[in-house]
């Protein structure tokens, strides 16, 4: 491989994901039987203002409480929320390692909400003495930066503030929709079928 840039996704890339446990966490707090956010247009509205950083997480607990349980705690909250978040094998953070030390330039490209983000970096990232910096010249997110993928403008702001040349970039992501955004913007995508596919890219 001739890239000398690789931008990762973090759920279901790197991160493991169980969206039923959350989903299950959910439900024991009242919010009802629900397979997924999607099913919940008052919570999914939340989640998608909490993904461009458009509230708070004081916000989204308040929130919460009026639509599901007005006794639930920010931290029951939380727990339920960060449910999903399952595990960063050390394989993986230790790959990442060796991509940088091999010369690679490496970013994480994330939709993701303040909590989840906050329990990578605390929880998931950390690995002997490395954290979340270690592994990547520059992070960044949907919730800082006001704008998602698969948007176009959120690639090219990738693409301007990181000076890479959109052809000798690779861009791993598990959804087809945000691998064909980049490829729109001239960036190489591979999407990410399986947890640990990206891995063989570099073996």
């Amino acid at each position: 491989m001739n890239y000398k840039n690789i931008i990762f996704d973090l759920g279901n890339v790197l991160v493991k994901l169980d969206e039923d446990a959350t989903m299950q966490a959910f439900e024991n707090l009242g919010m009802g039987r629900y397979k997924h956010l999607r099913e919940n247009p008052e919570t999914l509205k939340l989640f998608q203002a909490m993904g461009i950083g458009m509230i708070s997480n004081q916000d989204f607990f308040n929130a919460f409480r009026r639509i599901v349980n007005p006794n639930a705690t920010d931290k029951q909250i939380t727990d339920a929320t960060n449910a999903i978040l399952i595990t960063i094998p050390d394989v993986k953070k230790q790959k990442l390692m060796d991509l940088r030390k091999a010369g690679y330039r490496t970013f994480l490209l994330s939709n993701t909400i303040d909590l989840h983000w906050r329990y990578c970096k605390d929880e998931l990232f950390p690995m002997d003495n490395f954290t979340v910096d270690d592994y990547f010249e520059h992070t960044f997110t949907s919730q800082k930066m006001h704008m998602k993928k698969p948007d176009d403008e959120i690639f090219q702001t990738v693409i301007k503030e990181t000076g890479i040349e959109p052809n000798d970039t690779i861009f791993i992501d598990d959804l087809e929709v945000n691998c064909n955004a980049a490829e729109r913007n001239g960036i190489h995508a591979f999407q990410n079928k399986e947890f640990d596919d990206w891995m063989k890219l570099f073996s």
